[in-house]
């Protein structure tokens, strides 16, 4: 897990969503609430084609990274990030593995997850400052990741990466044991529009 992350904020500036998920690409658009899913043959050139204007229904779509792990992209925030919701995440998650969910607004970049049948744990990558459930593996593997246990100073350093979305998908591939490569992010996905509304809390 050393390896240098995807520069999510190069790719796709200040607004996206990105959840990891140990389940198939169609299970996750369902449980975001997205109705009509339907391949998307250009991937996610079909976010290029919508405006940030045009409010919900928003995109969502996702593709397989493995035979069992997948990715679920969100470029609009309209009614708030589906992938925060705890329900969403609930309903991701298995009895061996996390769902987690890496966001990035003008003003804010965090990291939220759902550990199987447990309260939902967030993070906000360059400060380390933690919230919520962390189980000792999560916590081993941010560790593993180079991420300290307690806040970051300067004797204990988040890693070091290119920007805070990039750091943000570090934390997210720490938390799932997975990675996201370029290649992930070519050829088809599925997509669909939901308009699930942001939970009121948090």
């Amino acid at each position: 897990m050393h390896t240098q992350p995807l520069d999510l904020t190069r790719l796709w500036g200040e607004g996206w969503a990105l959840t990891l998920a140990p389940r198939a690409p169609a299970f996750c658009l369902d449980a975001m609430a997205a109705g009509e899913i339907t391949p998307l043959p250009d991937g996610l050139a079909a976010f290029a084609h919508r405006s940030p204007f045009d409010g919900p229904p928003v995109l969502v779509a996702a593709a397989a990274l493995d035979e069992r792990w997948s990715v679920v992209v969100e470029s609009e925030a309209q009614t708030g990030w589906v992938g925060t919701h705890p329900d969403v995440l609930e309903t991701l998650a298995a009895p061996d593995a996390p769902a987690c969910t890496a966001y990035s607004d003008p003003n804010k970049v965090q990291v939220v997850f759902r550990e199987y049948q447990a309260p939902v744990g967030g993070l906000e990558p360059r400060t380390n400052r933690r919230w919520g459930h962390f189980g000792d593996r999560t916590r081993q593997a941010l560790r593993e990741a180079g991420f300290p246990d307690g806040y970051a100073t300067a004797e204990h350093p988040v890693p070091a990466a290119p920007s805070e979305g990039a750091l943000a998908l570090l934390a997210a591939q720490a938390v799932t044991r997975t990675e996201l490569r370029a290649e992930h992010l070519q050829g088809p996905w599925l997509g669909g529009l939901t308009a699930k509304p942001y939970p009121t809390t948090h």
